[in-house]
């Protein structure tokens, strides 16, 4: 009875136990916190980790950003690549978010002469949390782009190519190319816009080779025509003029003409006189200094060759003067002085009254004009002694504003054989005829012309290495003085006031003649003026107030050819826009 009643009782407790531990799960809610809060401290270390991976790539972007503008500005300079470290290394500074870098790099897809720059860089970081999930470091990549875009941009390159420039004429001449490379990003024609329906080319070149004159003719054939009568600015007589007229080039030149005041002798080369207004006191003031054609300056006056020109001995011909032929004249002894040219002391006041062809027996006998006009002063016939004033009209003349790469090429190489003097104002002086709009050249298109539909900036790049050198030509028929002493000559009087650049009570020298004309170009005419001084340390302070602003890119001092190639090609750059693209 007992074992019956006991055996189902036992085995309902059996049961009951195994529905109980079927039914109980206190022991896995351990298990399944467990299992939570590894993801969740998992999921919160990763969101940790990724936030600092994008700090660590904002970063790396914003150093590359401005490595790349600072390197865009300096592009085609050889301090490009220390640039760009620098700006890196100041916006990224060493063990940032104790990051592992490896940059930037420099890629240039299209050379180096390319108008795009682009720089990447890759950072490594630690992970705090990842290597819960076996990810001990994390990689941050980042990367930019710089591009120069070029506005429309007219540009005159005025060499100086006076002797002293003859043994650096070759690296002259591949410095110059290295310019015009970079703005036509070395293709042979430059960007263009095209608005309702018209084209427009976004860059032309012009070229002013010079020294003691500029030979305004032109490389290019020209021709000669009479033109209307007018009144002579010096002697006020009726006169016929001349028009010399270019042709249009085909690469960017329009026919025009250039007025001439008189007909120019058969061997004329192509120089003419520096021009006078006398409108002060003593007669001294505004040569080459009114930019243009004037109402009074109707056109230039060409050096005639026997008043211009190295004398061209035939044999059997003294080189010597002598007392029938030179002699005692306006207090200077030319006795047994080298002939320098036909008429060494050219500009006296005796009557012309020998005909052309006893010139060589009578030189005295021959003055520039008929008689000494009252606003210019008669120069005397010491500074021939010098030979300055013989200096040869330069055989290359200028080149107008090109649109073909080639073409300004073709002008550039040709720059051989540099001699004579240096003559700064008047090589400023012709750069800044060919670049701007209206006469004489009218090459350079008005804001009119393009209505203002794109931005558009003029430059000069005057390269020189010496001091300013009068002579034969610095003046309308007279001089500032032989030599450099014509910089600071104290003997012209004063040169007038005018608007707000220039002040009063300036000594009229050829220095400050030079700062008068740079401060009219760089004011209201808005066109930026760059010098690189060559192989010199004489007048620093001169052509430093020349240029836009003292210092690189406006102005460098380069000491040999390479600080003169990386000048030119830091102007280019200068000369360029920057933007970022990504």
């Amino acid at each position: 009875m007992r074992l019956r009643s006991f055996l189902p009782k036992q085995c309902d407790l059996a049961l009951r136990a195994k529905r109980r531990l079927w039914r109980d799960t206190s022991g896995s809610v351990a298990l399944y916190v467990a299992v939570t809060m590894t993801v969740m401290i998992a999921a919160v270390g990763i969101g940790i980790d990724t936030a600092r991976a994008f700090l660590l790539k904002s970063k790396l972007s914003q150093a590359l950003d401005a490595a790349a503008l600072a390197g865009g500005k300096v592009m085609m300079s050889s301090n490009r690549d220390s640039d760009i470290e620098m700006f890196f290394n100041a916006n990224f500074p060493a063990n940032y978010m104790g990051a592992t870098v490896n940059g930037p790099h420099i890629e240039e897809p299209n050379g180096s002469s390319s108008s795009t720059l682009t720089l990447s860089a890759t950072a490594d970081i630690k992970t705090i949390f990842g290597s819960f999930l076996g990810v001990d470091t994390m990689t941050v990549a980042a990367s930019t782009e710089v591009t120069r875009a070029l506005k429309a941009l007219d540009v005159v390159l005025s060499i100086d190519v006076s002797g002293s420039m003859k043994t650096y004429d070759d690296d002259v001449r591949d410095a110059a190319n290295d310019l015009v490379d970079i703005l036509f990003d070395n293709k042979d024609d430059p960007p263009e816009v095209t608005i309702d329906g018209v084209t427009y080319q976004l860059l032309h070149i012009g070229l002013v080779p010079w020294n003691s004159k500029v030979n305004i003719k032109g490389s290019s054939g020209v021709k000669l025509e009479a033109s209307s009568t007018i009144s002579n600015p010096v002697t006020g007589k009726q006169s016929q003029s001349w028009d010399m007229i270019y042709p249009d080039d085909g690469v960017g030149g329009k026919e025009h003409r250039i007025k001439l005041l008189t007909q120019p002798d058969d061997n004329w080369k192509g120089c003419v006189y520096a021009r006078y207004l006398g409108d002060d006191d003593q007669g001294y003031d505004n040569a080459d200094l009114t930019l243009g054609y004037t109402a009074t300056w109707p056109g230039w006056q060409p050096i005639p060759t026997l008043e211009g020109e190295p004398r061209e001995f035939k044999k059997g011909e003294p080189t010597k003067w002598d007392n029938k032929s030179g002699g005692y004249m306006n207090g200077t002894d030319w006795t047994n002085t080298t002939k320098v040219c036909d008429q060494s002391y050219w500009n006296d006041s005796i009557a012309n009254s020998v005909p052309h062809d006893l010139l060589v027996r009578y030189p005295s006998s021959y003055p520039a004009t008929n008689g000494t006009p009252n606003n210019w002063k008669v120069a005397k016939p010491n500074f021939g002694k010098s030979h300055n004033d013989c200096d040869a009209c330069y055989e290359r003349g200028i080149t107008r504003l090109q649109t073909n790469r080639l073409a300004i090429r073709d002008a550039i190489g040709g720059l051989d054989g540099p001699k004579g003097s240096t003559n700064i104002t008047q090589g400023l002086f012709w750069a800044y005829q060919t670049v701007m709009p209206g006469a004489p050249f009218n090459d350079a298109l008005t804001d009119e012309e393009v209505a203002n539909k794109f931005p558009r900036n003029r430059a000069i790049v005057l390269l020189t290495d010496g001091e300013t050198v009068g002579g034969n030509g610095d003046a309308y028929k007279g001089y500032f003085g032989s030599g450099t002493q014509a910089g600071t000559n104290t003997s012209h009087g004063m040169l007038s006031a005018e608007g707000d650049y220039w002040p009063a009570n300036k000594q009229n020298s050829l220095n400050n003649r030079l700062l008068k004309l740079a401060a009219k170009i760089k004011g209201p005419s808005a066109a930026r003026i760059y010098v690189i001084q060559f192989r010199s340390t004489a007048n620093t302070a001169l052509l430093q107030s020349v240029a836009s602003g003292k210092d690189a890119p406006y102005f460098f001092n380069a000491a040999d050819p390479d600080e003169l190639r990386n000048a030119f090609r830091q102007i280019a750059a200068d000369l360029s826009t920057l933007r970022l693209t990504q």
